[in-house]
């Protein structure tokens, strides 16, 4: 208010309002600006809130897809029976399965999370052919690595280990 008094001072009345209106225009246009920048930020939160809520839930459902596949395989290679349909001749049907949902399903997991999915199918596949005790050893160690980093990237997403109630 000051400021427009100096004004007065100096300028005809003209001038001034021309110089208030124009300060006006530019306090409504920056309210504006921000008001459409605060939009589209709560909506690219809401976008991105969406995505991770997906991810957490496919990595979810791909975990326990895997357990009960090597859990199977295991069976397999003990001599054990496993559920029917899932060797249909030499195919593992829920592994093709896994290897068509990841295809599927690899934008909304990530580079990271899709990486490390698909080396755990891939060792599955190998894991399914071995025949010697030290090679299924070898694979059962590199799982638990490949599990590990799971877990990791898990974390350093979700940050699980800090929700609280």
């Amino acid at each position: 208010m000051a400021e427009i008094l100096k004004w007065l001072q100096s300028y005809s009345p003209g001038v001034v309002l021309l110089l208030a209106l124009g300060a006006a225009l530019l306090y409504i246009m920056k309210l504006i600006v921000d008001r459409s920048i605060e939009s589209s930020l709560k909506r690219r939160s809401t976008f991105e809130e969406k995505v991770l809520t997906e991810r957490f839930s496919l990595i979810t459902a791909f975990s326990s897809r895997f357990q009960k596949v090597m859990t199977n395989l295991n069976r397999v290679r003990s001599g054990h029976p496993v559920p029917d349909g899932f060797m249909k001749q030499n195919e593992i049907v829920p592994l093709t399965e896994i290897f068509e949902d990841l295809s599927v399903h690899r934008l909304v997991l990530g580079e990271e999370f899709h990486g490390l999915f698909l080396k755990q199918a891939q060792l599955m596949l190998r894991a399914a052919n071995v025949s010697s005790k030290e090679d299924w050893n070898a694979i059962s160690q590199e799982w638990g690595l490949t599990w590990e980093g799971i877990r990791r990237e898990a974390e350093a997403t979700f940050s699980i280990s800090k929700i609280a109630w």
